[in-house]
């Protein structure tokens, strides 16, 4: 079989020695006795790309963690998980004794402030009339500024603990004693997660709940060590039986121990159903504003520079092509093509054989 082969080959070769052009000529009894296939040329930018597997994750800045500002006890629990809150929604009150300390704390500082304005306007009038000296005036004046300071001070301590600034005004007014707070949502999203139960005491700084904006979304796709070189920011990200876009954000600069490149990519669109840590099936649409997709196996190697064996009428014409990444078994790349173009893709050996025995470039 191996003699019948070679020898359809020499024969061949020998047939086209009068040709002067690197046109490579066949017909198509030749095609077959040497097992040459075609496929057509595609323009890039219409690549699907192969699959990869990604993992769905939340953005950093979309997440938020509320954690109890101090020390007390869960009174109630007012969401559950999965609960869409808009933001300042309540989500939890808390029982809490450093909460009426810090109250008092106010009011302590507010009265305070408030007596030493009044020493203030006082020793305003008096300077004013000579009555007193200028070093009194300044002292009254740093008690007044040192009063201020501190309940200025106090009022931040209860924003900090979450308590509104329209309770704040009532809590320094003394209208409104309670040792009883409520956290709000910070942003409005989802409740990933609740770990406040009806009862609980909890240390302050103790995380409580999940909130997190779910669209857009992140991908953390896994893409092996050879093609992430192809993979660049801004292409398209799609995935498999969703109706969901996107765009690589990074591809990271360190394969990992399995030889797999994490590839970040936002998506939006239909993302009902897709949630934190879910395993799915993303395509990598890798574009290029000049470029032509290509079975990985039609690029033929000569001298150091890739080619593409081109289908003409009479046998095939060798196009000088800049290999521009390659994504599993497809291969993009830049040259005089056009789309529907047929190249070879099996049987290239026996092509260059051919092409070298017509004058061509030589061997490897």
């Amino acid at each position: 079989m191996k003699l019948q082969y070679w020898a359809a080959t020499l024969c061949l070769a020998s047939a086209l020695t009068a040709h002067a052009t690197n046109d490579i000529v066949m017909s198509a009894v030749q095609l077959q006795t040497l097992g040459i296939k075609t496929v057509p040329v595609s323009i890039a930018a219409n690549t699907r790309g192969v699959p990869y597997p990604a993992t769905v994750s939340v953005p950093a800045g979309q997440m938020r963690v509320v954690a109890a500002p101090m020390m007390g006890l869960v009174s109630s629990v007012l969401v559950a998980s999965n609960d869409t809150v808009k933001a300042g929604q309540p989500l939890v009150r808390l029982a809490s004794p450093g909460l009426a300390e810090a109250q008092r704390n106010l009011v302590r500082a507010a009265v305070q402030a408030q007596l030493a304005r009044q020493n203030m306007n006082r020793d305003d009038q008096l300077l004013a009339d000579g009555i007193i000296s200028a070093a009194r005036h300044q002292a009254t004046r740093a008690a007044y500024l040192g009063a201020n300071a501190m309940l200025v001070e106090q009022r931040q301590s209860l924003r900090m603990l979450g308590v509104p600034d329209s309770l704040v005004r009532q809590m320094e007014a003394g209208r409104a004693i309670s040792a009883e707070i409520t956290l709000p949502a910070p942003i409005s999203g989802v409740v990933l997660e609740v770990t406040a139960t009806p009862g609980q005491r909890v240390d302050s700084a103790t995380a409580l709940f999940k909130v997190a904006k779910l669209d857009p979304l992140w991908l953390e796709i896994s893409v092996p060590a050879k093609d992430a070189a192809a993979i660049q920011p801004g292409e398209v990200v799609t995935l498999s039986g969703r109706n969901v876009r996107g765009r690589v954000l990074s591809v990271a600069r360190a394969a990992s121990m399995s030889q797999t490149v994490s590839v970040r990519a936002e998506v939006r669109g239909d993302l009902n159903g897709l949630m934190a840590g879910q395993m799915v099936e993303a395509r990598v649409a890798q574009a290029t504003a000049s470029g032509w997709q290509v079975p990985a196996a039609a690029v033929a190697l000569q001298q150091g520079k890739s080619f593409v064996f081109v289908r003409r009428i009479r046998g095939f014409t060798p196009v000088p092509v800049k290999l521009l990444g390659q994504s599993g078994d497809t291969a993009r790349v830049e040259g005089a093509l056009k789309s529907g173009e047929q190249v070879a893709v099996q049987g290239i050996a026996q092509i260059k054989a051919v092409w070298m025995g017509l004058g061509g470039e030589g061997g490897e």
